[in-house]
């Protein structure tokens, strides 16, 4: 059979907006990556399943049912699939945007009392006469619960019986490609050597 090329270049496309949501600029960007990612991520799926399909042995190969139930039972597996199908097919969002914010307090005590607040040219400036404790709270896409096809999917909480962080894109899709990876080279081994 021949080497899957095609779909490795896929999967490298997917693993690629990985990168990109790392290093978005605005949450805009982050959310088009992320949708970006999970279409390119189903579909090297695809393409492995339609190159895979032309050998008769494909059909009997029990790591074939094995990927195939995970994909419908593991939490994360079946939320990629059907975030994407969600996606695609609905008008429902997939993810919300929470902007940023800055909070001003006191260092000591929980009084504040500030003399003089100015925002100017994207800078804050403060005249306080006690310390202050300023914090910054970076803005944040967080996926949502999804419909597809009239069935619910929570934000996963667990991949492969293990506990995962489900509020973080970046995280989840680094385990997907990781799983996606590990499926293609067993593929590649059993078909191709």
């Amino acid at each position: 059979m021949q080497p899957i090329d095609k779909p490795w270049e896929q999967l490298q496309k997917a693993e690629s907006y990985i990168e990109k949501m790392s290093s978005a600029e605005n949450l805009e960007d982050y959310e088009d990556h992320w949708k970006d990612f999970l279409h390119n991520l189903e579909r090297a799926w695809n393409k492995l399943v339609s190159h895979l399909k032309r050998t008769p042995k494909y059909e009997g190969w029990v790591e074939r049912g094995r990927t195939e139930k995970l994909r419908r039972q593991d939490q994360l597996l079946s939320y990629l699939v059907n975030a994407r199908g969600a996606e695609e097919h609905s008008i429902a969002d997939i993810t919300s945007k929470e902007s940023g914010g800055i909070g001003i307090n006191p260092a000591i005590g929980n009084s504040l009392h500030i003399n003089k607040l100015e925002m100017k040219d994207g800078q804050i400036h403060i005249d306080s006469d006690q310390p202050l404790k300023i914090e910054f709270f970076p803005g944040k896409v967080t996926l949502l619960p999804i419909e597809n096809r009239g069935r619910s999917y929570g934000v996963p909480t667990s991949h492969l019986g293990r506990g995962i962080e489900g509020s973080n894109p970046v995280e989840l899709a680094k385990h997907g490609v990781e799983f996606y990876r590990s499926y293609f080279k067993k593929a590649e081994q059993h078909f191709v050597k």
